[in-house]
């Protein structure tokens, strides 16, 4: 062993390759008097002439020529650095648009959920010949406690309202409760001229106060701010006294916009509903849970369709890449023919090929994924909503769920990567039925 990786003569080879560079030279190394055996040009790592024994030479050999296979296709890589460099950034740039264009849809509905998930399994709001009105709380609480299969009713005040940089929610703490989500997220509730607001509402501000118009303009003193951690359910949110939210709004006194409802099951969401409607002496409306998450559903359908138009042509774009790289390889059969002629199996130049093909395809697949990534879901989705949606002020922080972002890493990696297989496999086929001569002597090498 020590013979074959360190030779005690010179080469006396007269290939000068990267091989002997590599200290892998062909040759036996006999003395000058001796003649030269024949010359062995196979595949870097099987080694011709002497035989390595048995044991763990021979496990070394087939680690090295594992790792030596991989040196090849990297360096030749490196022959043509500026067409690698651009074939890179191609994918990059293919793969970022096909994953942003993949995971904007599914971090919207992922969002939808969550935040679905969290709501009243059904809200009742009354009815008059102008619209929807606000509600007297204690007759509307009692009405509905008493019909069977309630577990507990909440009357709310919330409404939209202008804020410094765009529009805002705006909610009044009723009975001194606040919400489950933000149960320990707060030191204490709002007073009189006091607000807390989430943290989407004056980003990368330091104000003290808040300035709000509704149906009254007023300014409020910031007491707290919610965390980011919950800026999917607080980003624009505003929390506040009943009275103060009630003023903004134009609310009287012992008034509520709706009631949040709460069932045993959910299941019972549907049936419940027309008794809810018979206990009130007034025309009512009731929205479900399901009923909100299957109108959601029907917006994100329309917005796939309009995704889909879009993924078309860069799923184009990255066919006719790699039809154009399959083309390029397709033309060097001189140097598969090289290789050939130096005793390389078929099965050797494909694994070549491969290797080739994903030195350039695994880091640009990477890259343009992570992208894709900080596209939608690092800076809020701000451009992409702007975009998709029209969203131009406070753009939600999208809700990753690993799962379903997972799945979409895997379609576009494997889109990716079965088109770039082909082509490393056709010119290695092509090669396998073509003549050694033929290939050396092609004019479309390098």
């Amino acid at each position: 062993m020590d013979q074959i990786f360190n030779p005690p003569d010179p080469c006396r080879c007269s290939i000068r390759t990267c091989i002997t560079k590599q200290r892998l030279c062909r040759c036996d190394h006999r003395p000058a008097s001796e003649p030269l055996p024949a010359i062995d040009g196979r595949v870097p790592g099987k080694h011709g002439g002497r035989q390595p024994q048995p044991g763990k030479g021979r496990n070394a050999i087939k680690g090295l020529m594992f790792n030596t296979m991989q040196i090849w296709a990297f360096r030749d890589l490196l022959r043509r650095p500026f067409e690698s460099l651009l074939l890179g950034i191609t994918l990059t740039l293919t793969v970022a648009i096909l994953g942003t264009l993949l995971l904007f849809p599914r971090a919207l509905h992922d969002t939808l959920n969550t935040l679905l998930t969290s709501t009243p399994s059904i809200v009742l709001r009354r009815l008059d010949p102008t619209g929807f009105c606000p509600l007297p709380v204690q007759s509307s609480v009692q009405a509905a406690e008493n019909v069977i299969g309630v577990v507990s009713v909440r009357p709310r005040i919330w409404g939209l309202v202008s804020g410094p940089q765009g529009p805002l929610t705006m909610v009044g703490i009723l009975d001194d409760r606040l919400p489950e989500a933000l149960a320990g997220q707060v030191t204490r509730l709002p007073g009189p001229g006091e607000v807390i607001i989430g943290f989407g509402v004056l980003a990368g501000q330091s104000a003290d106060t808040l300035q709000l118009e509704g149906k009254i303009s007023r300014q409020y003193q910031i007491i707290d701010r919610l965390p980011q951690g919950t800026s999917l359910f607080t980003h624009d949110l505003v929390l506040m006294n009943p009275e103060d939210a009630g003023q903004l709004i134009g609310l009287d006194r012992g008034y509520a916009c709706d009631l949040a409802i709460d069932v045993f099951h959910e299941s019972e969401q549907g049936a419940i509903l027309s008794d809810l409607t018979a206990a009130f002496a007034w025309p009512v409306a009731c929205v479900t849970r399901l009923q909100s998450q299957g109108l959601s559903a029907g917006r994100l359908n329309r917005l796939r369709t309009l995704v889909a138009i879009a993924v078309i042509p860069a799923v184009l774009a990255l066919c006719l890449l790699v039809a154009v790289n399959t083309r390029k390889s397709m033309g060097r059969q001189s140097d598969l023919g090289i290789m050939k002629a130096m005793g390389w199996t078929t099965g050797d130049i494909v694994w070549f090929q491969m290797y080739r093909e994903l030195f350039v395809c695994l880091p640009s697949a990477a890259a343009g994924i992570c992208l894709a990534f900080v596209l939608v879901y690092g800076p809020g989705a701000g451009l992409l909503a702007d975009f998709f949606l029209g969203w131009t002020t406070l753009p939600p922080s999208l809700y990753l769920e690993p799962t379903g972002a997972a799945t979409v890493v895997l379609e576009v990696t494997a889109l990716m990567l079965v088109p770039v297989i082909v082509s490393a496999f056709l010119p290695a086929l092509k090669g396998a039925t073509a003549d050694v001569h033929d290939m050396i002597n092609d004019a479309g090498s390098r």
